[in-house]
C-alpha cells in the first residue's frame, strides 16, 4: 500500500489534471465551432474518463466510489466520459482472502469453522468499501457474508482528507467549482460514506425497508443474522436471482419486462412519495430478478431519508407538472430551496414548458425557434439561477439510475402516462392526508371525491391544488383584520411612524384588489361546480345546465383577473 503522502499527492494530481482539461476545453470554445469543437471535446472527455478509471483501479478505496458515482450522472456528464467509468461496476478486484479470515474471525469472535459449516474463499461481489462471500451456515443453509475491506476505515479517511483539498482549490480557482456547491457535495458525500462504514446501521437501514414494504409480495429484502452482525461484518440470507439487465435469463424465465418496470416505478414511488426513505444506490448488481418475477433489493448502506415537509413540496411539484400549472412548479422548486432570489422565472417556465413537452412526446423539431430556446437557456444557466442542493445529491443519482434501468427494460416508455396511472393516485392520496393531518378534519375530502369521479386523478389534483391556493388566499385575508388592528393601536399609542413610498404602496394595494377579486370569483366557481353537480344527481338537467353555464362564466372572469394581475406585475418597475 502506498503511503499517505504519496496517496494523497495522487488523488490531487489526479484533480489537477482534470482542472487542466477544463480550461482547455474553455479554449477550445472561444477557438473553435461546430463538428470541429465537439470532436475536441469528445477527446478530452474520453482521455478523462480513462485517467480516471486507471487512477481508481491502482489507488483503490474511495477513488472507486466516487467513480462509480460519476458513472451514474449520464445527465450531467459527457457519454464519452461515462463510457470509461461504467467499467468500475464490475471491474473492482477482491481483497486476498487471509485478510478476510482473520477480519471475520475478528469481528465475530470464532473461527469461521465454528460459525461456518462452508466459507467460499472467493469473493461473489466486490465493491469499493467491501466484499461478499457465499457460505453455509452450520444449519446448512445458504447465506451471504458482507466483509469490510481491511484497513478501508484508513484509506476512506486519506481520501476524505485529500478530497477536501482537491474541493478547496475548484471552488477557490474556477466558476464551475463555486456553481456546482463543492463544498456541500463533499460534506454528503462525507456524511454517507461514514454511514456505509457501519454495518449495524446497514442492518438497521434493511429492517426498516423490508417493514416498508411487508405488504408488497412483488418485493423481496433479504433476512438477517441478527446474531452476527457487526460494525464490520453482516451475515444475511443468500438470495439467488439474475441481474434486472440480463434478458437472456429474464427471457428464459418468461418474465415480461412490462412486469418489471411495473414493480420498480411503484417502488420508487411509494419511497419517494410516501415512505421517504429510499435506496440510492440501485445499480444492476443491487435489483435481482427471481425466477418467479419477484425484485429484490440488496445492499442499504446508502439510503437517503426525505423530511414530510419535503414529501409534501414534491407532490405539489409533480402534482403541478401533471395539470401544467408552472406557477406551481416554480413555487415548488423555490420551495425546496433550488433557485436564486433574482431568478428569471418567466424564462424558468418555459424551459419548464420546453421539459414537459419531451417528457408528454411532443415532437419537437431542430430549428431557428429551437436553436434560440438552447441558446437563452445556456445564457440562463450562465447567470447561476440555481443553487445545487447537496442533500438532493443521492436522490438526484438514484432516479437518474432507475430511469436508466426502466428506459433500457423498456425503450418507447411514456413518461407522462406513467405519472397520470401510477404516480396521481400517491399524489392525492398524500395530499389529502396532509390536510387532514394540519386541520383535524379534511373538508377538502368531498370536493375532491366529487372532481376524482368526474375527471379522473388528474382532475382531482387539479382541484386540490386550486384547493390549496383559494385556502392560502383566505388564510392571508383573515389575517388582515389582526394587521389593521396591531397598526391602529399603534397610531393611538403614537408610536406609528408613517415613511411614504407611495408609488410601492399603490402597488401593494393594486395587488391586494386582485387578490381579492380572484378569491371571490374562485369561491364563486367552486360553488356553482358543485351545484351543478348535485342538480345533476338530482336529475333536475336544466337546473344544472344553468348552474354549470354560471361556473363557466366565473371561471371565465377568474381567468381574465388573473392574466390583468400579470400584466400589471409586468408593467411595474
Amino acid at each position: 500500500m502506498i503511503s499517505q503522502f504519496l496517496r494523497t499527492f495522487a488523488i490531487f494530481r489526479l484533480a489537477l489534471s482534470f482542472l487542466v482539461d477544463y480550461w482547455r476545453i474553455r479554449l477550445i470554445h472561444r477557438r473553435m465551432d461546430g463538428v470541429r469543437r465537439k470532436q475536441a471535446e469528445e477527446r478530452i472527455y474520453a482521455r478523462c474518463g480513462i485517467r480516471f478509471r486507471r487512477a481508481a483501479l491502482h489507488l483503490q478505496g474511495l477513488i472507486i466510489k466516487v467513480g462509480q458515482f460519476l458513472s451514474a450522472r449520464s445527465d450531467v456528464l459527457p457519454q464519452s466520459f461515462i463510457k470509461e467509468l461504467t467499467q468500475l461496476q464490475d471491474a473492482v478486484p477482491g481483497e486476498p482472502f487471509p485478510a478476510v479470515k482473520t477480519l471475520v474471525e475478528l469481528e465475530l469472535g470464532a473461527s469461521l469453522q465454528a460459525v461456518f459449516r462452508n466459507f467460499e474463499e472467493q469473493p461473489l461481489a466486490a465493491a469499493s468499501l467491501g466484499q461478499v462471500h457465499l457460505a453455509i451456515g452450520l444449519d446448512g443453509e445458504l447465506a451471504a457474508v458482507k466483509v469490510m475491506r481491511p484497513g478501508i476505515e484508513r484509506l476512506a479517511e486519506i481520501d476524505l482528507s485529500a478530497l477536501n483539498k482537491v474541493v478547496w482549490v475548484l471552488v477557490r480557482f474556477t466558476q464551475f467549482g463555486k456553481r456546482m456547491n463543492l463544498f456541500g457535495l463533499y460534506q454528503e458525500f462525507r456524511t454517507m460514506v461514514g454511514r456505509e462504514l457501519d454495518y449495524r446501521l446497514e442492518a438497521e437501514n434493511l429492517l426498516r425497508f423490508k417493514r416498508e414494504f411487508a405488504a408488497d409480495n412483488r418485493i423481496v429484502v433479504p433476512g438477517l443474522r441478527s446474531d452476527l452482525i457487526t460494525r464490520r461484518v453482516l451475515v444475511m440470507e443468500y438470495i439467488d436471482g439474475a441481474k434486472l439487465t440480463d434478458q437472456a435469463k429474464l427471457t428464459e424465465w418468461g418474465i415480461s419486462n412490462e412486469q418489471l418496470v411495473a414493480t420498480l416505478l411503484d417502488a420508487y414511488f411509494k419511497q419517494i412519495l410516501v415512505n421517504g426513505f429510499v435506496h440510492v444506490d440501485p445499480h444492476p448488481g443491487n435489483l435481482l430478478v427471481l425466477q418467479d418475477g419477484r425484485v429484490c433489493f440488496l445492499d442499504f448502506g446508502m439510503m437517503a431519508e426525505i423530511s414530510r415537509s419535503d414529501i409534501r413540496l414534491f407532490a405539489k411539484l409533480a402534482g403541478s407538472a401533471l395539470v401544467r400549472n408552472y406557477d406551481g412548479i416554480v413555487d415548488a422548486i423555490d420551495q425546496l430551496g433550488f433557485l436564486q432570489p433574482n431568478v428569471n422565472r418567466d424564462f424558468l417556465k418555459k424551459a419548464i414548458r420546453f421539459l414537459l413537452d419531451r417528457i408528454s412526446g411532443t415532437r419537437l423539431e431542430r430549428g431557428d425557434e429551437m436553436d434560440s430556446f438552447i441558446r437563452e437557456f445556456q445564457d440562463f444557466l450562465h447567470d447561476e439561477p440555481l443553487i445545487l442542493q447537496a442533500r438532493y445529491m443521492f436522490l438526484g443519482r438514484a432516479i437518474g439510475m432507475v430511469t436508466g434501468l426502466i428506459t433500457g427494460l423498456h425503450p418507447a416508455i411514456n413518461w407522462n402516462d406513467i405519472l397520470v396511472q401510477r404516480a396521481l393516485p400517491l399524489l392525492t392520496a398524500q395530499l389529502e392526508e396532509n390536510a387532514e393531518e394540519g386541520n383535524g378534519f379534511n373538508w377538502r375530502r368531498p370536493i375532491l371525491d366529487i372532481a376524482r369521479r368526474l375527471f379522473g386523478e388528474t382532475g382531482a389534483a387539479a382541484t386540490d391544488l386550486v384547493l390549496t391556493q383559494a385556502q392560502e388566499l383566505g388564510m392571508a385575508l383573515l389575517h388582515l383584520p389582526g394587521l389593521f388592528d396591531g397598526v391602529l393601536q399603534k397610531a393611538d399609542r403614537g408610536d406609528l411612524t408613517i415613511r411614504l413610498e407611495l408609488s410601492e404602496v399603490l402597488n401593494r394595494l393594486d395587488r391586494q384588489e386582485h387578490l381579492i377579486k380572484q378569491t371571490i370569483w374562485l369561491m364563486l366557481s367552486i360553488a356553482s361546480g358543485l351545484l351543478a353537480f348535485w342538480l345533476h344527481l338530482k336529475q333536475l338537467h336544466n337546473e344544472s345546465l344553468a348552474a354549470l353555464g354560471l361556473t363557466v362564466v366565473f371561471a371565465a372572469v377568474l381567468a381574465v383577473n388573473s392574466l390583468a394581475s400579470r400584466l400589471m406585475k409586468r408593467k411595474q418597475p
